[in-house]
């Protein structure tokens, strides 16, 4: 799935085609691309592979002919349409329409109808139910057990792999993540969750923060002031479909409060990832952490996996150990390399940008790879109102 709208422009003046692709660059996180009909070429789309998701053509002198070429084809093989040509030419506008325009412009073009058709084109993409992204939920077993930096580096690995990835930090009052990728949000969570009833996968990107990897970073901008026990649960569940209509994967940090917002991230998480490490204290709130997510959420074991960070084979609670406390849950181990972790944290670069062959690097490597071996199971639980219910401490 593509995050960008992909949009193909095709005509004879090579001047018109550069001036609109820079308006329509200017709406947005946009894919454009021209194509400058010569020759004798009259089939807009001819050798195009894949379709893009809108052609918008540029008419001249051979509008006949280039509408018919589009009307040649099956409806199902051309991509949205929108004709830009002269005022007053009644049969060019109904060649056009046959030729499934979904509007018709005249130059000058302003940035009013050009979002008005961006924006439609991004809700036929956010209506399209083939389109859903995989969502890994990151929570800690208890404060400090190393959440943030799973997410940010599996979400960091994601992205260089050329998935559409969007890392999103929950914890609205003491969330760190743009501090792994070195950026402070202009626009970011709260006002998205504000705007939840009403955002589409084009407005959705004026609250996004990118980094050079390609991720893309929702979190709470330095003047955000309440906590996300204040924004209603549908909220929430609004702005996850968005994000997930929109984006190959989803990687979510949860703070450890459990209320109906975090629960409805749970929900529907394809995989929770609970992050803990090796102490009697640890092992203690993995337990009731997976009581919650096993009993109270109903969600099936094989959705549920332990990550073991600053793993040491030496310690008294030993893999054993957690796996007869969480039975049924898988297991992964991260190596103890405090170090280089703090050190990712305070320059502000992911692991692979400082050390992408240390044992930490490919072991968060090797989680995410792991994520996409089939799971025994992959249904989804009934969701149950968890509101009140907390856990203490937050990461």
């Amino acid at each position: 799935m593509r995050k960008r709208l992909e949009i193909l422009l095709a005509g004879r003046e090579r001047g018109e085609l550069e001036a609109l692709e820079s308006l329509l660059l200017s709406q947005g996180d946009i894919q454009v691309s021209s194509r400058l009909m010569v020759n004798g070429n009259v089939d807009p789309l001819q050798g195009v592979a894949p379709l893009p998701d809108a052609l918008v053509l540029l008419v001249g002198e051979h509008w006949e002919a280039e509408l018919m070429a589009l009307c040649e084809q099956p409806a199902a093989e051309r991509p949205p349409l929108l004709v830009v040509g002269p005022k007053g030419n009644v049969e060019l506008i109904r060649l056009a329409m046959r030729a499934g325009a979904r509007d018709f412009f005249s130059p000058p073009i302003d940035d009013a109808e050009i979002f008005h058709f961006l924006r439609e084109l991004a809700r036929d993409r956010r209506e399209d139910p083939s389109r859903t992204a995989r969502l890994t939920a990151v929570i800690n077993a208890k404060g400090g057990s190393g959440a943030s930096l799973v997410a940010a580096n599996l979400a960091h690995y994601m992205a260089r792999q050329a998935r559409d990835t969007v890392l999103v930090d929950l914890d609205v009052q003491f969330g760190s993540l743009p501090l792994y990728f070195n950026v402070t949000p202009d626009h970011g969570l709260v006002r998205a969750l504000e705007s939840a009833d009403s955002i589409d996968a084009l407005a959705l990107e004026a609250y996004l923060q990118r980094h050079a990897s390609g991720v893309a970073l929702l979190a709470s901008s330095p003047e955000d002031r309440f906590g996300l026990g204040e924004v209603p649960e549908t909220r929430v569940e609004q702005l996850l479909a968005v994000l997930c209509q929109s984006h190959e994967e989803v990687v979510v940090d949860l703070p450890r409060w459990i209320n109906g917002a975090i629960a409805s991230v749970l929900e529907r998480a394809d995989k929770v990832l609970v992050v803990m490490q090796q102490s009697v204290a640890h092992l203690h709130d993995a337990q009731r952490l997976r009581d919650i997510l096993i009993h109270e959420l109903g969600m099936l074991s094989s959705r549920v996996m332990v990550v073991v960070n600053r793993y040491d084979k030496r310690s008294d609670v030993d893999l054993e150990a957690i796996g007869d406390a969480l039975p049924g849950l898988a297991l992964e181990t991260l190596p103890n390399d405090f170090k280089r972790a703090c050190h990712s944290i305070n320059v502000g670069s992911p692991l692979h940008d400082i050390a992408p062959k240390a044992p930490l690097t490919r072991q968060i490597q090797a989680l995410a790879e792991s994520l996409d071996a089939p799971a025994a199971g992959t249904g989804r639980g009934k969701k149950r109102s968890l509101l009140g219910w907390a856990l203490p401490g937050r990461h």
